[in-house]
Formats: structure tokens, C-alpha cells, sequence
């Protein structure tokens, strides 16, 4: 039996519209959820950042300071501690501006930067991490011709590059041999003389055209050393041997040992020698260990012969606490200082030392 050619052409047409019908929706279901897929790609973009470590009370982010920064937020910031941040700058004052900022830009490398007009002389720099301010005016550099000075610090990723190019510029410098490493702060109680080795940490002393002090140093051993950084856990072993008190529990000690220093006056001192009998030989450990402190700058024992020390020994009973009284008294208000030596010029230089008088405010 033939079919009706109306009823097939009907059904033709409607198969044909529900199948465009279902291409359709499926087309438009599959751009929605595309779309919606966008949507949540995008808000999670959005509404979760990259984490970043949040920073701890009197800590700043690297952002806020543009640079690493070597404050420990484990560690109580005093005063206005919460509010500084960094360093800005350090400003020397200097006779002539052109002539030093030849020597900062074509010798030492730093880059001149801009400067606000102020009304006086001068110029800016950048030392990297650290701006250089010069003015114009009187120059104030250290007067003590010795290491013992206060001094710019420039660090350096190769001492011996370094040191030959400051030689193929001429310049004249002194190289530090008295500055400890890591190792021997942790193995040695005294420092070392003149005569020990080379320590891994390099440095190099110079002046600028108006006498400050500049330094060239491989000193980022010595900073990962300071902040527990070299050795890993192992390096967090290392202790100074000094405790850590609040500030009542310092000012509690110290109006104790004040009130112990008044009792032990000069005729404590002699009532104490005079009933105690003189030691018969000089106790080896003590004697070397007082003749090791005579390297250390500033240190008491500087200054003292090695007759001196034994003497003191033997009329103190070998008592370390004895004999230092007896040498202080000896010298009474004169203090004696040796700055550490040095090299220059390759040879091995003894800076002249010098004494000062004991007043309130230097004791």
C-alpha cells in the first residue's frame, strides 16, 4: 500500500526540525557551559590571589622595602622598632663635591642619581641597596691612622678580581688580617695576633679624597654567619656566652654590681692582699689566657709585659679577678690602646698606639 506523499512530507519536515531543534540546544548548551567555565576560571583568578607569607608583627614585607631584610620577626623590636623599616642613607661631608664624586662614580663604580635642589652643595648616589648622600662642608673623617675607624663597607663576589684592579688603579689600601671567620669564632675564647692565617673573609681598606674610610669585603660569610644562615640548625648551636635578659632584669644587675663596686673599694683591695699569701708559681692557663686578651682592642691586659701579668698572678694568688685589679690600679686613670695590624703594601704594619684618660663617660 503506497503512502499519502502529504503525511511523508509532514514527517520528513518534523523529524527535520526536531533534529535541527536538538542541534540547537545542544550548541547552546555546550557555549553556556564553556561560558560558565570562563566565569569560574576568572573568579577564582579573582577572588584567590597568590598567597604570599603574611608578615609577622614588627616585620615588613619585601614589597614595602624593595629589598631582603635582616630583621627576625621572632625576635622583640623595641622602641620605634614597629615603624622603621630600613636604611635610607648614609651622608658624608665632603670639601669639594666634583673631585669626590669622581672618586665614588670612576673608582669605587656607584651610579649618580637625581637630586632635589636643597641649599647647599652636593650630590646623591646609589650603593645598591643604600643611598650615599654628599654635601658640601667641613669633612670630619676619622683622625687615628689605624683600622679602628668608622667606615663604609662595600661587599664584593670576588676578592681577587678586586684586589687587581684596585692595583691597576693605583690605589693605595691596607688589608684587614685581624677580622675572624665562622670557624674560629666558634672554636677560639681569645683572637688570634698578627701572625695567624688567612681566614676566608677578605678585606680591604681605603680612603676617600677627604680621609673616610672605605671598605671592599667578601662580608656576606660573615652576614649569613650573624644571622644563623652558613650551617644550617647547626649554626643556631652558637652562643656568645651572653644571656638574654629583659630590662628590668638588666637594671636589676646592674645596681647590684654597683652596690657590690662600692663596697670593694682600693682599701678592700688591700685588706684582701693582706691576708692572702703570694702564690709560689704562676698558674699556666690563667697567665696565657690574660696574655691572649692583650690582642683584643681596648682589652684591659693591652699593654701589660709578661713580667707584669706574672707579678700580678703571684701577688693575687693566681685569682684572675685579683690580678686585674692589681694591673688597674697600677695604670690608674691612663687607658692603653693597640689597634689591630694590618698589611700595606704587602708588608706587615704596627699602627702606634696611644692611651687615653679614664673619665666617667669612657670607663
Amino acid at each position: 500500500m503506497s503512502s499519502d506523499p502529504t503525511k511523508v512530507i509532514a514527517l520528513s519536515s518534523l523529524a527535520s526540525f526536531a533534529a535541527g531543534a536538538l542541534s540547537i540546544w545542544t550548541i547552546v548548551n555546550w557555549r553556556q557551559r564553556c561560558e560558565k567555565s570562563k566565569i569560574t576560571e576568572c573568579e577564582a583568578t579573582i577572588v584567590q590571589p597568590v598567597r604570599r607569607p603574611t608578615p609577622q608583627p614588627h616585620q615588613h614585607s619585601d614589597e614595602e622595602s624593595g629589598a631582603q631584610l635582616h630583621w627576625n620577626p621572632f625576635q622583640e623590636r623595641r622602641g620605634i622598632g614597629d615603624l622603621v623599616i630600613k636604611a635610607n642613607h648614609i651622608a658624608l661631608i665632603v670639601s669639594d663635591v666634583g673631585r669626590s664624586l669622581h672618586f665614588y662614580v670612576d673608582i669605587l663604580g656607584l651610579q649618580q642619581i637625581r637630586r632635589p635642589n636643597f641649599d647647599r652643595h652636593g650630590a646623591w648616589l646609589t650603593m645598591g641597596n643604600l643611598e650615599l648622600h654628599l654635601i658640601k662642608g667641613i669633612p670630619v673623617p676619622p683622625p687615628e691612622d689605624n683600622l679602628i675607624v668608622g667606615h663604609i663597607a662595600l661587599e664584593t663576589t670576588d676578592v681577587k678580581l678586586t684586589l687587581q684592579k684596585l692595583i691597576e688603579m693605583k690605589v693605595e689600601f691596607r688589608q684587614n688580617i685581624s677580622v675572624p671567620d665562622p670557624k674560629t669564632s666558634r672554636e677560639n675564647r681569645f683572637e688570634g695576633g698578627a701572625s695567624k692565617g688567612p681566614t676566608g673573609v677578605v678585606q680591604y681598606f681605603f680612603t676617600d679624597p677627604d680621609g673616610y674610610y672605605i671598605e671592599l669585603c667578601n662580608c656576606d660569610i660573615l652576614t649569613d654567619f650573624c644571622l644563623n644562615k652558613e650551617r644550617g640548625s647547626e649554626a643556631l648551636q652558637y652562643c656568645e656566652g651572653v644571656k638574654k635578659y629583659h630590662a628590668l632584669t638588666v637594671a636589676q644587675i646592674a645596681m647590684r654590681w654597683r652596690r657590690k663596686a662600692r663596697r670593694q673599694r682600693e682599701e678592700d683591695l688591700d685588706l684582701i692582699l693582706e691576708y692572702l699569701p703570694r702564690a709560689t708559681e704562676v698558674h699556666k692557663e690563667r697567665y696565657e689566657n690574660l696574655c691572649k686578651r692583650r690582642f683584643t682592642y681596648g682589652d684591659i691586659m693591652q699593654g701589660f709585659s709578661d713580667e707584669e701579668i706574672q707579678e700580678a698572678l703571684l701577688r693575687g694568688y693566681n685569682a684572675v679577678r685579683l690580678a686585674i685589679r692589681l694591673l688597674t690600679r697600677q695604670r690608674g686613670t691612663e687607658r692603653y690602646f693597640q689597634p689591630p695590624s694590618f698589611y700595606e703594601k704587602g708588608e706587615l704594619t704596627k699602627p702606634k698606639a696611644f692611651h687615653m684618660t679614664k673619665t666617667k663617660n669612657n670607663q
